[in-house]
């Protein structure tokens, strides 16, 4: 307790912090303190608390809401959750779901301990997801997910203040397409949308995300309580390879990031962007380590840090006028001090939580599954989308 106690104050301070030429800001972006593979030592599998305090400093400037995969995952419920909220963040807490209930039960333990210290609020917590791509990965089906979504709804309603914290089930587009009923057991709509994984040039790719996002739009005013859409995965990675996924560059990555920012910014599109910085300890020769806005070293990208998103006008120099003839001149006034713009405002997630328990629905008839590929050199208790070959999104 003592050593959490020591950590939150010593990061207290990155909440005022600001970095100079930040030219966007994100509604939201994903954040993981995992620095090592499962085997690796302790103090190389896990960021150390220097480490994520360096971190948020970075991110505090362009986002103000980050999103979690794991209460348990390098204890990120102790090691991020208050120092995150002491910095000025607010969070969407993630509990991981795969196919051991043991994974599960960590988290709902972790979740318990959490819940006690009176963190879980509205004020702090923007919504909670139980799972994330599970049901696309095979992990659970749908009454398996559902059911953990019930048990920690009836965790929040006990506690009384995280009661009205809305929660959610993570998934791939295609899975809220194809089982409808499942918007019906949320409190928002939480979709991970990937042009990437989809082979689709970056020119088009914000445009083909659009289609199927709109799509996830118009399903859901279809369904009781007209529930909104938050992405909770978008990105492009800028190396590596991977099977029928896009071609990964700096400039194609950028390409994505500029049209999708933009466009998202028209529509009033609330996202987590992924993700914010790259992790090498997933593989170098795959995609899945290059996703990040930032290299592991806390540089931006130099193609992300050129775009033109919300960088502030220049002022327009005023134009030389003749001079006067012999009119005695007036006293020079002062010159006014130039207000210098703030950057835009990251948009508020704001969702009406359910107020009771939602009982289970029928289970939908299963889509066929995607074939697993070879497993990969990492615990399968972290999202990884190189451990399926294809997602294709619904046309």
């Amino acid at each position: 307790m003592t050593s959490s106690i020591l950590t939150v104050a010593a990061l207290v301070a990155v909440a005022a912090s600001s970095v100079e030429g930040v030219t966007f800001n994100c509604p939201g972006i994903n954040y993981n303190i995992r620095a090592g593979a499962d085997w690796a030592t302790p103090e190389n599998k896990c960021k150390p608390a220097s480490q994520i305090a360096s971190e948020l400093k970075i991110l505090k400037s362009y986002t103000s809401v980050l999103r979690l995969y794991s209460l348990t995952d390098c204890n990120q419920s102790t090691a991020v959750v208050p120092a995150a909220i002491a910095a000025g963040f607010q969070l969407e807490l993630g509990l991981w779901v795969d196919s051991y209930d043991s994974s599960f039960k960590a988290e709902k333990e972790a979740f318990a301990t959490l819940l006690n210290t009176g963190l879980v609020t509205p004020a702090n917590i923007v919504g909670i997801h139980v799972g994330s791509e599970a049901i696309y990965r095979g992990n659970v089906n749908y009454h398996t997910a559902v059911s953990h979504l019930s048990e920690i709804r009836q965790m929040c309603i006990d506690n009384g203040g995280a009661a009205k914290v809305p929660l959610t089930i993570t998934d791939v587009g295609n899975t809220y397409l194809a089982y409808p009923s499942l918007i019906d057991v949320v409190d928002y709509v939480s979709a991970n949308l990937f042009p990437f994984w989809d082979h689709i040039v970056p020119a088009k790719a914000a445009a083909y995300f659009l289609t199927t996002y709109e799509r996830l739009v118009r399903l859901a005013a279809t369904r009781a309580g007209n529930k909104s859409v938050v992405i909770g995965e978008t990105g492009w990675a800028t190396n590596g390879t991977a099977a029928r996924a896009s071609v990964a560059t700096p400039e194609n990555s950028a390409k994505y990031f500029h049209d999708f920012y933009l466009q998202a910014q028209e529509k009033g599109i609330k996202y987590y962007y992924f993700s914010a910085f790259d992790e090498s300890w997933k593989g170098t020769d795959t995609v899945e380590a290059y996703f990040g806005l930032f290299y592991e070293d806390g540089k931006l990208k130099p193609t992300i840090e050129t775009l033109e998103l919300d960088r502030p006008k220049s002022t327009v120099a005023p134009q030389a006028t003749a001079p006067e003839s012999t009119v005695a001149p007036h006293t020079t006034a002062a010159p006014q001090s130039t207000v210098t713009p703030e950057p835009t405002a990251a948009p508020q997630f704001t969702v009406a939580p359910q107020s009771t328990v939602t009982p289970l629905t029928p289970e939908p008839t299963q889509r066929p599954r995607v074939p697993w590929r070879p497993s990969l050199p990492w615990r399968p208790s972290l999202p990884r989308r190189p451990s399926l070959p294809y997602r294709p999104m619904l046309t």
